[in-house]
């Protein structure tokens, strides 16, 4: 099932089922509609006496969004040492979860490729996390309906989650806070973390679990190729996520970028992406002046030599996905491009990371409101057509150093 048919089922389906589990809810309570508390109004301690607490965090959508999670969950672990910690997300995440230490549990979601047989998968999902029997859930996601329900649903007594008032979800969280579109991402995040915990929580830089098998994967790759060991490598992510394909630089841009960087022997260009994507690279690859000489990884890595790749490269440029977020916790420069999403909310953190963003009247257009879907005002979407070529290959030279 994809990312669009999913939003389709969540907007259809969630809004009755929020509104049928916040009648429950009230009658339950005996007729008195309950209200959810604001941040920093729980208790520290949570669980029951004599056992250690037992904390579940939602988050189904975005590699990305994933690993710029990563600061909460070291924080849960700071704040609360001796908790079981569970992550219930989807199974096609199992590669970067694998990559990252976040939790003791993790529980999956196996989507099947179509609409038929959502719902079973989805009643076997409620039974795992039952079983789970958490004291209290974090609920990650801003877009969606259906991580509300599984919330409500685990059994826990205190449900942590995003409020709007723009993409109701039954009120069926215990606390809540706002999603701050003028915060990134991660400290949105963290503010859960203080909504549950009423302490602030640290942001930090995030651990990838490397074991060797990234570094020899990609050497392979690349050798193969015929990268030498000295050859500098500038690595290229011309795709997006399914979340919003819109977020993509165009590919003619890309295809001249590429030309200008080979031209200037700026060093060699390796075309990275998953193995559903090799058709898309292939494209931009074929509107290249010289495709012999480009390495066109699409397609042949693991996500784990992906690491290797990105450790190996000198520069990463990507649009706004989840490599970009992978390359700057692997310590790796970035070059991305930003238009419909805005970099205040996702832009790489740290030094050595150019952003180009135009900033247009109408830009950012996709936001939590809307569940990132674009709906461009323009006869092509100028965010993004409007950086220029010129301007991405100073931004790369300048990534590269002087010597560039």
């Amino acid at each position: 099932m994809d990312m669009q048919t999913m939003k389709h089922v969540d907007r259809l389906a969630g809004n009755p089922l929020c509104v049928a589990l916040r009648v429950y809810d009230v009658l339950r309570s005996g007729g008195r509609a309950r209200k959810s508390a604001g941040a920093a109004a729980l208790p520290k301690k949570i669980g029951a006496a004599g056992r250690p607490p037992r904390i579940a965090v939602i988050k189904f959508w975005g590699m990305g969004s994933l690993i710029l999670a990563a600061p909460l969950f070291y924080s849960l672990r700071r704040t609360y040492p001796d908790a079981e910690i569970s992550l219930i997300t989807l199974g096609h995440n199992r590669g970067i979860i694998e990559l990252l230490d976040l939790s003791d549990r993790v529980v999956y979601l196996e989507l099947p490729e179509s609409a038929a047989g959502v719902a079973s998968r989805i009643m076997g999902l409620m039974g795992r996390v039952r079983e789970l029997r958490p004291d209290a859930v974090i609920d990650l996601e801003y877009l969606t309906r259906f991580s509300t329900i599984v919330s409500y649903l685990s059994g826990a007594p205190v449900r942590v989650g995003f409020h709007s008032w723009d993409v109701w979800r039954g009120n069926l969280h215990t606390a809540h806070c706002a999603f701050n579109p003028y915060w990134h991402v991660t400290d949105n995040f963290l503010n859960l973390h203080r909504a549950l915990s009423g302490e602030k929580g640290v942001n930090g830089p995030v651990r990838i679990k490397l074991n060797g098998e990234e570094d020899r994967e990609a050497g392979g790759l690349l050798a193969a190729a015929g990268v030498g060991e000295d050859e500098r490598v500038i690595a290229f992510n011309t795709n997006a996520s399914t979340m919003a394909l819109a977020r993509r630089w165009p590919e003619e841009s890309f295809a001249k970028l590429i030309d200008r960087v080979m031209e200037a022997g700026l060093g060699r260009v390796a075309l990275l992406g998953a193995p559903e994507e090799a058709p898309f690279v292939g494209r931009v690859l074929a509107m290249t002046r010289e495709p012999g000489k480009i390495v066109n990884l699409a397609g042949k890595s693991s996500l784990r030599g992906l690491c290797g790749i990105l450790r190996r490269a000198a520069l990463l440029v990507t649009n706004d996905s989840g490599p970009l977020h992978l390359a700057g916790a692997l310590g790796t420069p970035t070059v991305s491009f930003f238009g419909p999403e805005t970099p205040v909310l996702f832009g790489p953190r740290g030094e050595g990371h150019a952003t180009l963003y135009r900033g247009i009247d109408c830009s950012p257009c996709i936001s939590i409101y809307n569940a990132k879907t674009v709906r461009c005002m323009r006869p092509e979407p100028e965010c993004l057509t409007g950086i220029g070529v010129d301007e991405a290959f100073e931004a790369v030279r300048r990534s590269l150093g002087a010597d560039g």
